[in-house]
């Protein structure tokens, strides 16, 4: 909570991270060499992720989740330095206020990474009158790949809301649920984990 760093991983094994930040400015390389399962969850936090795939057959999974309430960009870059690697993006926002957030998705696959699959699925969900933008950037030179994004920025769909509103339940209640499930429902984490976000959102979101 409210810091700047620069932080730095290397992955030569298995394994799944869950980070918590709130009001930070932090930068994160990644050097991963096998299978990275990165799930973040963030408050009004500026966030720049490089993850570099360096060995052939790794796989880089991240989540990302935010409420924002004030100006900040996400980016993430990942670089497919190896063949047959995986890497898939998933970021969820909802934002706030008249506050700006803007994510920024790259992907880079270079000629010589054959196989690689590279996936983002972006959303940012608007609660008030502010600007959000998304960026999804696949830059690929090779032909031997499966590249996809989708971006969606708006309110909760409609549809969704109609669906649990004639299940009795009422607008608020309503948009608490979509809430949890959009921010966590595709989280790799704990039930504690899970909790200490829910703690998180009782202060920041209208409930």
């Amino acid at each position: 909570k409210n810091s700047k760093a620069k932080i730095n991983y290397f992955i030569k094994n298995s394994v799944k991270v869950f980070c918590l930040l709130e009001s930070s400015n932090i930068d994160f390389v990644c050097s991963i060499e096998n299978n990275f399962n990165f799930n973040i969850f963030s408050v009004n936090t500026t966030l720049n992720i490089t993850a570099n795939l360096n060995k052939n057959n790794s796989k880089f999974k991240l989540v990302y989740s935010t409420i924002n309430e004030e100006d900040n960009v996400y980016k993430v870059t990942a670089n497919h330095f190896g063949k047959n690697i995986t890497s898939n993006i998933i970021s969820h926002g909802i934002n706030k206020s008249t506050a700006y957030l803007s994510f920024i998705i790259n992907a880079k696959v270079p000629m010589e990474s054959a196989g690689t699959k590279t996936n983002q699925d972006s959303k940012i969900i608007t609660i008030d009158k502010n600007t959000a933008t998304i960026k999804p950037n696949l830059l690929v030179d090779t032909d031997d790949v499966e590249a996809s994004h989708s971006a969606y920025i708006g309110e909760f769909k409609k549809e969704d809301l109609f669906y649990l509103e004639t299940r009795g339940l009422d607008r608020k209640t309503s948009e608490k649920l979509l809430a949890k499930s959009f921010l966590i429902g595709q989280m790799d984490i704990s039930f504690r984990e899970k909790d200490m976000i829910l703690e998180i959102l009782k202060r920041y979101w209208r409930w």
